[in-house]
């Protein structure tokens, strides 16, 4: 049986206009979080501030190897121009990343955290923090890795609402 490839170059262009949202769907291995990556460069290359840019995940795991391949891409971009295309695509992102970053002096390699790239339970974090009159927290809020016992309990009083 003969496989068919299908060229995604049109549509992976389209993704790093950063002046449009778009949802990245493939299966794994097929180079989402290198395009990601790139995408991320390319808004790098155009803010004043990296802060201003929020990448966000699912998973911590997810988060932290996004923030590694954009550190990484911007530690090679002072090196050689790589062989393979998509290789060479990201470089060049990262250079111009690099270069727009050195300019305002934003020091990304002294400052890591200065790259927003987190999970949707960091993000919602950081929110409740920032408005803790708004929620009505009190005191802020934590995370847990173990909430099957919250989503008992918010089952629960559901149920017993849908009962009143």
């Amino acid at each position: 049986m003969t496989e068919h490839i299908v060229s995604d170059a049109a549509q992976r262009a389209r993704a790093l206009d950063v002046t449009t949202s778009f949802i990245v769907q493939a299966p794994a291995g097929s180079g989402k979080t290198e395009l990601l990556t790139q995408r991320y460069l390319r808004l790098l290359a155009q803010v004043s501030h990296p802060e201003e840019i929020c990448a966000i995940t699912f998973t911590r795991k997810a988060a932290a190897e996004m923030r590694n391949r954009v550190l990484g891409a911007l530690d090679h971009a002072t090196g050689d121009e790589p062989a393979q295309a998509h290789a060479r695509l990201t470089w060049r992102l990262a250079r111009a990343a690099l270069s727009h970053a050195n300019e305002l002096e934003w020091q990304l390699a002294d400052n890591p955290n200065r790259l927003r790239i987190q999970t949707f339970d960091s993000l919602a974090h950081a929110l409740a923090r920032q408005l803790p009159l708004l929620t009505e927290f009190g005191a802020p809020p934590t995370t847990t890795e173990q909430a099957e016992p919250y989503y008992r309990a918010a089952a629960r009083a559901t149920l017993r609402q849908l009962d009143d």
